[in-house]
């Protein structure tokens, strides 16, 4: 039985996981064909930012920056922490269920005979309520890849690929240069893009200025400078050169390059959208997005993060070894089987003392005998070292039971795995 406009948002959400046979089935003319009979007039200036890490917390940035600015931005993120309501936010606020469950009944009425996987559901709810918010902004975050991605329908003005890293392989190719040729299918012609990589591959090069896109790099046509001394650090673009801003409040030094990225972005649409630095500095100081290296509890100290591939477990490990006044980690770990698990592994073993190993579910969960085995077969962690629980709950439980106040508890990996327990802890925080 089809939901309704009275249905409650997890009754639709349940049913979008449903109507489709694949979870993820990349492709744009199912999404394509409902979004023009949907007949949607989107305004507004439009940024699509893409990339394997730091997508979310460079469109907090750039939300942040723009909110401060006077503008009327619509964000869309994905996947979410506690609730699906956080993937859509207008003006900084996350949208209420029966806006997203309105947006559900219209679509659901529109698509008729075409199958929508839940992302691409998601999209086009997504799409509506701004369109029928008619905002100055729109931030629209890939969720896989780019050139297939349900977000790349809409032509952006901007459009960011904040770096390039080993992750989706079995969609996306396995080696960098697949990758970006992937991901760089969101730049478009005549139009800015972006790239935060310090090496960016060959193919996503020869695509951008093949298509004549207003390409810009990091270290070449924007940069910034860390004063650690003074705590602050300074954007050095086309338009905007902004001097001692604020240190983000996220945790670690790729942050700083993330908001680099995205001011690029505002330089690059000028004179479209307008900001000054005293207002990027303040605004830099606001954001916050959940899980980046996040302490949620202390004695002993509890720090969840999100990192899930390889590129991601290098800047983990960096994190952890700045704030090593540890006597002992504790990790709870949990992955999908899609992931590079041995690299991530291998990348943090030199940080971690204890591995309580936690079973994800689904069609790409890896249970946690399977964790434990790759492991203890992959790296020389001893294997009295690693233990095997049920879900991240029961792992954490016994984790804090056996270590210290003087000792550090980390749990990481899949956002299933970090969400579970971020949900516990969020009241207090």
């Amino acid at each position: 039985m089809k939901p309704n406009t009275t249905s409650s948002l997890s009754v639709w959400l349940e049913y979008l996981e449903m109507i489709h046979p694949k979870n993820i089935d990349l492709g744009l003319d199912r999404v394509n064909n409902v979004f023009r009979r949907m007949n949607l007039k989107i305004r507004g200036v439009k940024f699509i930012v893409g990339g394997t890490n730091g997508k979310g917390s460079t469109c907090a940035f750039l939300e942040s920056f723009l909110l401060k600015s006077g503008y009327s931005v619509g964000l869309y993120t994905s996947p979410h922490i506690i609730s699906f309501n956080e993937r859509i936010r207008v003006n900084g606020k996350d949208i209420s269920d029966q806006e997203i469950i309105d947006s559900f009944y219209f679509i659901e009425n529109i698509r008729k005979e075409i199958s929508l996987t839940y992302f691409e559901y998601s999209t086009l709810a997504a799409l509506n309520i701004f369109a029928n918010k008619d905002l100055d902004v729109l931030i629209l975050e890939v969720g896989l890849g780019g050139r297939l991605d349900a977000v790349n329908i809409i032509d952006a003005d901007c459009s960011i690929i904040t770096n390039i890293g080993i992750d989706h392989v079995e969609w996306l190719g396995d080696t960098r240069d697949s990758i970006g040729k992937e991901k760089s299918f969101i730049y478009r012609k005549n139009k800015s893009a972006i790239c935060g990589d310090i090496n960016p591959p060959d193919a996503l090069l020869n695509y951008a200025y093949k298509i004549n896109t207003n390409l810009r790099l990091i270290n070449k046509d924007f940069s910034f400078i860390v004063d650690q001394k003074n705590k602050s650090w300074s954007y050095f673009g086309k338009n905007y050169n902004f001097r001692d801003l604020s240190m983000p409040k996220l945790f670690g030094n790729c942050q700083i390059m993330n908001a680099s990225i995205a001011l690029s972005a505002l330089d690059s649409v000028y004179p479209m959208l307008l900001t000054n630095c005293e207002i990027i500095s303040f605004a830099i100081q606001k954001v916050f997005i959940p899980a980046r290296f996040q302490v949620i509890s202390n004695n002993p100290s509890l720090i969840i993060d999100v990192s899930h591939n390889s590129h991601a477990a290098k800047v983990l490990s960096n994190n952890l070894q700045k704030s090593n006044n540890f006597h002992k980690t504790y990790a709870v770990i949990g992955m999908l089987k899609d992931k590079d698990v041995r690299e991530v592994i291998r990348l943090l073993s030199k940080d971690i003392d204890y591995w309580y190993c936690a079973s994800t579910y689904g069609a790409r969960g890896l249970s946690s005998n399977e964790l434990a085995h790759i492991i203890t077969t992959s790296t020389n962690i001893d294997v009295n070292s690693v233990f095997t629980f049920l879900n991240p709950s029961d792992a954490l439980n016994v984790a804090l039971k056996n270590s210290s106040k003087l000792d550090r508890i980390l749990v990481f990996g899949s956002f299933v795995t970090v969400s579970e327990i971020y949900r516990v802890y969020s009241d207090k925080l």
